[in-house]
């Protein structure tokens, strides 16, 4: 049978996203065709891009998106959709989706159901595990998927297989060993297996799955199963072969890499209340140790190997919640066979009373060059009575310090506008920054995203209605809470000022009050003529990473924006270089985003990258 993945992104966030990878590795596994509709270079709003709220705010400096062909398609993206579906043909149609797309996704999905109703849709995704009550209910919506379905989808399609085409044979499964081939298919243990039934009933009974009965409209009934969680020491490596190249270029330091996002652990023990992990393992019925769990280190190595080959990588991202620095034995065996078989520039996101020094150096040897912490809040009384995050300036100060040690890149994590948050705990977290120096401090207003325990304060205070709706286009732009000590136009303008304040020296801090609220000239002049060109002057110092060196990564000759431009050659990769492979050459004359070129960066399904693959083995 065939699947059609919806990727609902509709502000281009180049990062391919590793949850649909997995479901389409064990759809296709299964002996199933899958395909991914992607809207993320499709023009879908006027909603600005992460990227450049981000540079706007002043927290990033951004290379010229547009010679690398990142803009996006002025086309339809509902005739695009509907194009999708006639061309493949789908028998089923999946959908992934987080709170700040979730609307666009549902938009999407009604369209699907009024050109075809007769193919089901199932969706997944975070939002599907943390309120799937209000997923279940909407008209376009046959199955919710909930927690980590990598294998129940795939028996999900099995048993359609059977529904749609009895007799037929599936494509023969395609795992790479016999214990990959052991844990896809035994997915119901043999106390839950029970006699199948037929047509659309067999599917009532598949873990981690909520279906809807064939006489759903009459007798509202909802066949509801229990979330499971999956093994991961061997899983199957995510697909992202299914992406357009472009996913793979991504900023940091104000330089483009070819790199990807991929994962070693998954789930987290901590329990902070604006976070949804809680609700997560909480679903699975399990305690948060269970929840935390991590892949073997040997297939882990593999897959990172091959993905290097694969995608001519030069840097990984890695997004655990939790990178295991804390455990030194693991993080050895991991260092060692990274820097044999892998050997690339790597970023990690750590919790500040989870490092130690010992593994901090050895991951810097293998290769760490960038740290992404969450400092959140500055403030002590915000920080362990409304965030529940119960460590101290100190911690974060340990970390950033042995990072600046090291001279290896180091970003904070940061929110203002918390529930009770006042202008004084901000400048607290201002202050925090100011002292830990991070490379680029990233700020977001909070968010009282559905499942997070913080939400229920906010409506127990009256912040938000409780039957609030809006969960697109605000994730940097504006505050939803309404609160007494705080105004949302306070907090935007703080936004705007939050890297004037943390970078520039003391002295100007009188200026920087003064153009907070930029509604008068005078505000605009100091801002534009006085501070912005001092800060510039500190943000091209700190610009100029190089991470394809192996050696004095912490310096370039040459700057991030020159490097993309057309007119400006870039260098052959040098004995050293941490396997850098240079950006194609670009068309002159790419058009401007928001508007429809015939020739794009990669044309049709043709891709600069190469996707033969090299198989790749580690030995101890």
């Amino acid at each position: 049978m065939k699947f059609l993945m919806i990727y609902p992104n509709k502000v281009m966030i180049t990062r391919a996203p590793l949850g649909i990878g997995y479901l389409a590795t064990y759809i296709e596994d299964a002996g199933h065709e899958f395909k991914l509709f992607d809207t993320t270079f499709i023009s879908c709003g006027e909603c600005p891009s992460d990227d450049a709220l981000r540079e706007q705010n002043l927290q990033v400096v951004n290379p010229d998106f547009e010679k690398l062909g990142l803009v996006e398609k002025n086309i339809n993206v509902y005739d695009a959709l509907e194009k999708e579906i006639e061309s493949f043909q789908p028998d089923m149609i999946g959908l992934s989706t987080v709170d700040p797309n979730h609307n666009f996704g549902m938009q999407l999905l009604r369209h699907c159901k009024s050109i075809r109703p007769d193919i089901p849709i199932i969706v997944g995704g975070p939002l599907s595990t943390l309120v799937p009550d209000d997923v279940i209910v909407e008209e376009s919506v046959d199955i919710v998927g909930r927690g980590e379905c990598d294998i129940h989808l795939a028996e999900l399609c099995n048993r359609y297989h059977d529904i749609k085409y009895p007799g037929v044979k599936k494509a023969p499964a395609q795992s790479k060993s016999k214990k990959e081939k052991k844990n896809l298919l035994n997915v119901l243990t043999p106390a839950e297996a029970k006699p199948r039934k037929s047509g659309w009933e067999s599917l009532y009974d598949i873990p981690n799955l909520w279906v809807k009965d064939k006489d759903y409209k009459d007798n509202g009934i909802v066949h509801k199963n229990k979330v499971t969680l999956p093994e991961l020491a061997n899983g199957l490596s995510p697909n992202l072969s299914i992406y357009d190249p472009r996913h793979l270029l991504r900023p940091l330091g104000g330089r483009m890499y070819n790199m990807a996002t991929v994962i070693w652990t998954r789930g987290c023990v901590f329990r902070c209340s604006y976070c949804a992990n809680e609700t997560f393992y909480k679903a699975a019925d399990a305690s948060a140790k269970e929840y935390y769990r991590k892949k073997d280190v040997k297939p882990l190595i593999e897959e990172l190997s091959r993905f290097k080959e694969e995608f001519n990588l030069n840097f990984l991202m890695f997004v655990d919640d939790i990178f295991p620095l804390h455990e030194p034995e693991l993080i050895d065996e991991f260092c060692r066979l990274y820097k044999k078989h892998v050997d690339l520039p790597f970023s990690v996101n750590l919790q500040p009373r989870l490092v130690r020094e010992d593994t901090f150096a050895m991951a810097v040897d293998a290769g760490l060059r960038n740290i992404c912490v969450g400092v959140e809040a500055g403030s002590d009384r915000v920080r362990r009575k409304i965030l529940k995050r119960n460590y101290r300036d100190e911690h974060v100060e340990k970390v950033f310090a042995m990072a600046h040690k090291h001279r290896i890149r180091c970003s904070s994590f940061n929110i203002i506008g918390l529930p009770d948050e006042n202008r004084e705990d901000i400048f607290e977290t201002i202050a925090v920054n100011k002292k830990i120096n991070p490379t680029s401090a990233t700020v977001t207003f909070f968010h009282p995203y559905r499942g997070a325990p913080l939400r229920e304060l906010c409506v127990e205070r009256g912040y938000i209605d409780p039957n609030q709706g809006k969960h697109e286009d605000v994730y940097r732009t504006d505050s939803q809470l309404n609160m007494p000590q705080i105004t949302k136009q306070e907090l935007k303008n703080i936004m705007k000022s939050f890297q004037l304040y943390m970078k520039l020296p003391e002295e100007y801090e009188t200026l920087i009050k003064m153009q907070e609220d930029q509604s008068s000239f005078e505000a605009r002049q100091i801002r534009e003529k006085i501070l912005l060109p001092v800060f510039k002057k500190i943000q091209d110092e700190e610009s100029k990473w190089d991470f394809r060196k192996k050696k004095e990564w912490w310096t370039s000759d040459i700057s991030g924006r020159e490097e993309v431009d057309s007119k400006v050659k870039l260098p052959a990769t040098k004995p050293g270089d941490a396997g850098f492979v240079p950006l194609p050459v670009l068309r002159v004359g790419t058009k401007k985003a928001g508007e429809d070129f015939k020739k794009e960066l990669y044309p049709g399904n043709e891709s600069v990258i190469d996707i033969s693959g090299k198989s790749a083995t580690i030995d101890k």
